[in-house]
């Protein structure tokens, strides 16, 4: 008799238990209801460990929706509870799946997974913005994620804007192979076009892909021959590559649009220079320079061609060999190096800080100091100002 009564003991202590953890899940989902999400976390969290808990689909779905409102909660007491309570969430919410064997909670976790999708959504801007972009691509990729789930309503259209993103803060995350597919994903879409086959092309250059980068960038430019973006991608590519002299076409059409643009005659220049077409891009910068007067590169090359042009007389004088004849010539060199110094003195206005500039100014000065006594007071005064930049 004693060991049928210890054993109705056991099983009544046993039952007891169970009850009591039921009533902690219930209890948290009364402190939920009424808007009191520490008191909720509370019981959950205690409740959710227990045996009798831990298999239960309805705690984890209750677990759930706690954590999420704590994330939503305008409240920084409730904000505060928990840093990473969206992923809670999004955990308790899988747990919830695994269990719930004979899906009574679908219809329920429709509603809190289209809240997820905002949920994320607004963690990645918050991420982005503060410059944590792995913790932004983190939330692109599970809103794209929670959007293919079977839970949400399906066939539902791809989010080209949330893929687009994904894209962009890969790339600023330094994920590039994760940007390139999300680029190549956004312009299966037909998304912003124009603007991703550029995009996309960058991303293929930067990792090494140059073959594929320039492929895109063609196939951009053949569909979208009027887009500027497109055609100063193309235009940067040539620049900066071993072919300058492709991008003039793609200047000459980028020009065409926008024939007040400074910038474009500059680029032109730029590339008549690396041809060796001097005369042509003296004419661009100065071109540059009468749309836009503090246009300071084109100011700048301007300058350092002339330059270059009194160095090249300069080195022919030194091999004269006559001393009369060497005399008189070497004058005009010193004539030719005063018409160079306006060029620079303009260019230091524009920029009073760059090096180069001044580094230029201060060597001319000097080379002029016995011709004219500004020049030497105008060298110390450079000088300081070079000292100042140290």
């Amino acid at each position: 008799m004693k060991k049928v009564t210890l054993i109705l003991t056991l099983v009544f202590c046993a039952s007891l238990a169970t009850f009591a953890q039921k009533g902690k899940v219930m209890s948290a989902e009364s402190y939920f209801t009424a808007g009191k999400l520490d008191e909720a976390k509370k019981m959950i969290d205690e409740a959710i460990t227990h045996e009798k808990s831990v298999n239960d689909p309805m705690a984890y779905f209750i677990k759930g929706q706690i954590y999420q409102a704590i994330a939503e909660s305008p409240l920084e007491t409730y904000k505060n509870l928990d840093a990473n309570a969206l992923n809670v969430a999004w955990d308790a919410f899988q747990k919830t799946i695994a269990l719930d064997v004979k899906g009574r909670y679908t219809k329920k976790l429709k509603t809190q997974y289209d809240n997820l999708i905002i949920d994320y959504t607004n963690k990645a801007v918050e991420f982005y913005n503060g410059g944590d972009f792995k913790a932004a691509l983190a939330a692109f990729e599970k809103v794209l994620e929670i959007e293919k789930s079977e839970i949400v309503d399906q066939p539902r259209p791809a989010d080209t804007v949330v893929i687009f993103n994904a894209g962009i803060t890969a790339q600023k995350a330094g994920d590039l192979a994760k940007a390139e597919m999300f680029f190549k994903q956004t312009l299966e879409l037909n998304y912003e076009p124009a603007k991703i086959y550029a995009m996309l092309s960058d991303i293929l250059k930067e990792q090494g892909k140059e073959e594929e980068s320039l492929k895109y960038l063609h196939e951009g430019y053949e569909k979208f021959p009027g887009d500027s973006y497109m055609l100063v991608q193309l235009i940067n590519y040539y620049l900066s590559g071993g072919e300058p002299e492709k991008a003039e076409k793609y200047l000459d059409a980028v020009i065409e649009q926008d024939p007040n643009n400074a910038s474009f005659y500059r680029a032109k220049g730029s590339l008549y220079e690396k041809t060796g077409e001097m005369d042509k891009a003296e004419e661009m910068y100065k071109k540059a320079l009468s749309i836009d007067p503090k246009e300071f590169v084109a100011q700048y090359n301007l300058g350092s061609i002339n330059l270059n042009k009194v160095i090249d007389f300069h080195n022919k004088v030194n091999e004269i060999l006559d001393v009369n004849e060497y005399n008189k010539k070497i004058k005009e060199v010193y004539a030719a190096y005063e018409t160079v110094i306006p060029y620079f003195e303009k260019a230091r206005e524009i920029n009073p800080t760059d090096a180069n500039t001044l580094s230029y100014l201060k060597e001319l000065y000097f080379k002029l100091r016995n011709e004219k006594p500004e020049y030497m007071q105008k060298y110390e005064e450079v000088q300081k100002a070079v000292d100042a930049l140290k």
